[in-house]
């Protein structure tokens, strides 16, 4: 069952957002106008390229109005969904090409990184309007509720689910073949686009995979990094490509997502965030059913974990352990791993942390009770190539 993504058209009208809308789908691309300076933005929007995989689905919001359906691609052949537009985008000193770069509200932008998708089974000209969806499922709907100041957002797979099948029932006539397919789905020429994109790379072109060594490395100090945000990209890239030291310290995780809303609604600025946010599928079943979820904390220095602070890294991971399980897991503490990962750890007590992160919790109609602690703590190593590793203390 894939995950989605939900991309914002900021247009003034209705009809400037379908044609934006049929723009993006004609030609079966989709990228950020994003800023030319290497900010938090920036290095945050590159963390959620990195999450999306092939074979994610795709959809379009502008004034309430959601279209959909479309099916990330790989274009490049490599295994992944995004790739750099132009070679270098992902470098602190990417220097775009003059005819790339926009201005938008007098602030220079241009476009990093792009995915290709094609419909899956049509882009539908009729939309679901956001109230309609929202009522078909309320429960099923976290992330669209938290959707400001976005430029897209990334749906889980029950989200996702619910999208679809919204979007289907309303579409069910096209399908049925009540309604003439020909008039009733947005025409999408990806072919075309990933024709084009083959060509450019055949003359060493654009564009590429996406790389991040440059910016890890510039941004390197000793065995740390001075951003954090490049910890958690770095993470996210680990995770997603089940590289040997991640799968070590963390195991293997099939839906991975970041910055993830972990508390009650409310203004999207005062919203506490998960940094990483994870969950792996039961083996050894056909169906998808969840078996583990993993909340990660990080931070980029040694993790503040002294007795006199009035409130440890551990306190804020625990707040994010309790939130998951009341949300996600439904009260068991047994379904979820926390992981709290920084540069180095200076432990003044630990009986006293583990007695902290310790968690009690009752299942079962006999009202058994358990003890949770699935608390781990993992280092990370910035080395002079511009990767990372992680080790499990």
């Amino acid at each position: 069952m894939p995950a989605g993504f939900l991309f914002s058209i900021n247009s003034d009208t209705e009809k400037a957002v379908v044609d934006t809308v049929r723009r993006y789908i004609d030609k079966g691309m989709y990228s950020t106008l994003i800023s030319t300076q290497w900010n938090l933005p920036a290095m945050s929007t590159l963390g959620d390229y990195i999450n999306m995989s092939v074979g994610d689905n795709v959809y379009f919001f502008g004034k309430r109005m959601i279209f959909g359906i479309g099916e990330i691609v790989d274009v490049l052949g490599t295994g992944d969904a995004a790739f750099e537009v132009y070679k270098g985008a992902s470098s602190p000193q990417f220097n775009p090409p003059k005819d790339a770069i926009v201005t938008l509200k007098e602030r220079e932008r241009t476009e990093r990184w792009g995915i290709v998708f094609k419909p899956s089974p049509h882009f539908f000209l009729q939309p679901i309007d956001m109230d309609d969806l929202l009522n078909s499922k309320p429960s099923a709907f976290r992330s669209l509720r938290t959707f400001q100041k976005r430029s897209f957002i990334q749906l889980d797979d029950e989200e996702n689910a619910a999208f679809k099948a919204a979007l289907i029932r309303k579409n069910e006539e096209v399908l049925n073949g009540t309604k003439p397919i020909e008039d009733s789905v947005f025409p999408c020429r990806y072919q075309e686009t990933i024709r084009m994109i083959h060509q450019r790379m055949a003359s060493q072109e654009e564009p590429r995979p996406i790389k991040l060594n440059d910016a890890i490395s510039e941004a390197r100090v000793d065995t740390a990094v001075k951003k954090e945000m490049l910890v958690e990209i770095a993470l996210l890239h680990a995770i997603k490509h089940n590289e040997p030291t991640a799968v070590e310290a963390f195991g293997k995780w099939d839906y991975i997502a970041h910055q993830v809303a972990a508390s009650p609604f409310k203004p999207i600025d005062y919203m506490d965030k998960i940094d990483v946010f994870a969950y792996r599928w039961i083996t050894g079943y056909r169906g998808e059913i969840i078996s583990k979820y993993a909340v990660i904390e990080i931070k980029k220095g040694e993790a503040d974990l002294s007795e006199t602070s009035s409130s440890t890294d551990y306190d804020q991971l625990m707040k994010y352990v309790d939130w998951v399980c009341d949300q996600y897991a439904h009260g068991d503490y047994s379904m979820i791993e926390a992981y709290l990962v920084a540069n180095s750890f200076s432990i003044d007590n630990h009986s006293r942390m583990r007695d902290t992160v310790a968690r009690s919790y009752v299942t079962g109609h006999n009202a058994t009770t358990h003890y949770w602690d699935q608390f781990h703590l993992v280092e990370y190593r910035a080395h002079p190539d511009g990767t990372i590793t992680f080790h499990q203390g």
